[in-house]
């Protein structure tokens, strides 16, 4: 039962962003009731697969929108995850045992996931205004004015601002929110690339040895996401594995950003704008799908002003996990490399928290 009135659900509600979590916000919003406006900067689909797994929680939520059904269609199941120690199997985690109707991660390419949403977006009527950015965001007595600019500079009266633009958030920073970074030494390098191997083709596949880690999944057919932290990464790929084309490959430094808040006033930061992790348990879009559910709920309750308080200290936890994953895998100290050469000593009691491990995978934590 929704507990709104006529008045709420008259808001003018301005979403910044139109990636999978400012998406997802239109899409829950329009279906309480509200008619949200939704921009975005760029004027195409990114063609990169970019995140590609959709965990149970994230399935859940979208169930009752009808995109859950169109994301099973289109995609894949991982049903496991395989770690690796020194290129020999170390643990196996069948997450298909956990006790949920989605124990799976939903493999899609960021950019189908995208174009689902955008397509759901407008079956409600929603349209995405690409090619418009804000330049800046004014408090006024009832809300805010935004100024908008695509081939015009357009002034746009809002009661609620919902910031979803991305680690370079013009809505955060117009909010005076802090986005402070804890980082980690080196470059990460990242490959989707065509590989004929032996690894299992519908597992998750993570190795880790002295210097450092990797992890490979299969997107689809052959084309696989490989990503690590040493340089020249697909030199440590299984001997037997054949390269084939590469498709996309980038560089990039990780680090871990939470924002201090997720609001100011009626101004609210989602996704990437709020916090941004390694991909390590493959949190991130999943995250931000969360947030566009809470936040949505936040405001048809009328209780906006608590979302950061509510939720901010769960997103402090799941990326204190994501850290200590991270730290394991890349670190270099000398706590954690000897951590690591004597991982074997724990393998008796990993079994123990495989349970844990499923629930965390799958956003159900």
């Amino acid at each position: 039962m929704l507990y709104i009135s006529l008045m709420s659900k008259d808001k003018q509600i301005l979403i910044c962003g139109a990636g999978p979590s400012g998406l997802c916000a239109a899409i829950f919003l329009k279906d309480k009731g509200f008619n949200p406006r939704i921009i975005d900067k760029k004027s195409v689909v990114s063609p990169w697969s970019k995140a590609f797994a959709v965990n149970a929680r994230s399935l859940t939520l979208l169930e009752e929108s009808g995109i859950t059904k169109r994301f099973l269609e289109n995609g894949r199941k991982l049903e496991a995850m395989n770690l690796y120690r020194n290129g020999k199997l170390f643990f196996r985690n069948e997450i298909h045992k956990h006790n949920h109707k989605y124990a799976f991660l939903l493999i899609q390419s960021q950019r189908e996931s995208e174009l689902i949403l955008q397509d759901e977006c407008l079956r409600r009527g929603i349209e995405i205004e690409f090619g418009t950015q804000l330049t800046r965001l004014e408090k006024t007595e009832t809300g805010y004015r935004s100024i908008l600019q695509n081939a015009d500079t357009i002034s746009y009266e809002s009661d609620i601002v919902i910031g979803a633009d991305g680690s370079h958030s013009e809505v955060r920073e117009q909010s005076g929110i802090s986005f402070p970074r804890v980082g980690y030494r080196g470059t990460w390098e990242l490959y989707d690339v065509e590989l004929d191997t032996s690894l299992p083709k519908d597992d998750a596949n993570l190795f880790f040895w002295n210097t450092g880690g990797m992890i490979l999944i299969r997107i689809k057919d052959n084309l696989w996401r490989v990503a690590g932290s040493d340089k020249d990464l697909l030199n440590f790929l299984p001997k037997t594995t054949k390269v084939g084309q590469i498709t996309w490959q980038t560089k990039f430094n990780i680090g871990h950003h939470l924002a201090e808040r997720l609001i100011n006033g009626n101004t609210v930061i989602i996704g990437d704008a709020a916090h941004i992790h390694s991909p390590f348990g493959g949190r991130g879009m999943n995250l931000g799908i969360e947030d566009a559910f809470t936040v949505t709920q936040a405001i048809a309750d009328n209780q906006l002003s608590e979302y950061s308080n509510k939720r901010l200290p769960y997103l402090k936890k799941t990326i204190g996990r994501i850290n200590g994953m991270t730290t394991f895998v890349t670190g270099d100290s000398g706590m954690t490399l000897l951590m690591k050469k004597c991982a074997w000593l724990g393998k008796p009691f990993l079994p123990l928290i495989k349970p844990t491990l499923r629930k965390f995978v799958l956003g159900l934590d």
